[in-house]
């Protein structure tokens, strides 16, 4: 589903996480970061990045489901980008961003107001490049209602989270349903509960969401697996385990 956006396919793709990593502990970001821009003829800086959400989520070509913990996480690698570097500036293409949990909106609007990001509506049709390599993003502005452009150093895509490819293999082998998205099914009003008693999901095998959710889930699953295991009926002969 990212064919449209070429992804891979340009001489300057780089890793952003490895990007960032290496510039959090380099003496001098602006020393770490130059090597990872590699052209043809010269090196320079990222400093102009765009972000671009729903890359196969939220589209009824691909997942239908949003992916829920990209819109924040794309706003934090922005804000990061930034303190590396406060020359950085990041667009973040967006159908809308869904900043629903506590403290989320303030940070959405901090990283707007501090951290020189720009958040554009509207949907990206195609990415292209220029003479010197550098992606050109095509998109339709939700506010201006026109199809407009601009050129950006890197582009980063915010990925569908989608099931691992061997949850279909894993499901099978545990006697487990999966749900019309391909996750683990649990039970609307027990959602720890999968289709087989003593079998608990949590986190990204449920369904998308972020680290705070999956470690409360985490927390969750351990209780309902000791919940079960500590009132199941001793074995009858000789009080065995």
């Amino acid at each position: 589903f990212i064919k449209e956006f070429e992804a891979g396919k340009a001489g300057d793709d780089s890793d952003f996480e490895r990007w960032a990593t290496l510039a959090g502990k380099a003496a001098a970001a602006k020393k770490t970061l130059a090597p990872l821009k590699k052209r043809d003829a010269a090196s320079h800086t990222a400093k102009k990045l765009a972000f671009i959400q729903c890359v196969g989520s939220r589209d009824f070509r691909f997942n239908r489901f949003c992916s829920s913990y990209c819109c924040m996480h794309s706003v934090k690698e922005a804000m990061i980008a930034y303190e590396h570097d406060n020359e950085t500036t990041s667009s973040i293409f967006c159908m809308d961003l869904r900043a629903v949990g506590r403290g989320f909106e303030e940070y959405k609007l901090r990283g707007g107001s501090s951290s020189n990001i720009q958040y554009i509506r509207g949907r990206v049709a195609e990415i292209t490049e220029d003479e010197g390599h550098n992606p050109i993003v095509w998109y339709e502005s939700t506010t201006t209602r026109k199809v407009e452009h601009e050129t950006f150093d890197m582009v980063i895509l915010a990925t569908a989270c989608v099931p691992s490819a061997g949850t279909p293999k894993l499901a099978e082998l545990m006697g487990l349903d999966l749900d019309e998205n391909g996750f683990f099914k649990t039970d609307p009003l027990i959602p720890l509960d999968t289709s087989r008693p003593g079998i608990f999901v949590c986190g990204c095998a449920q369904g998308p969401m972020d680290i705070p959710e999956s470690v409360a889930q985490a927390s969750s699953a351990a209780a309902r697996a000791a919940e079960v295991v500590f009132t199941a009926p001793k074995a009858a002969a000789g009080g065995g385990k």
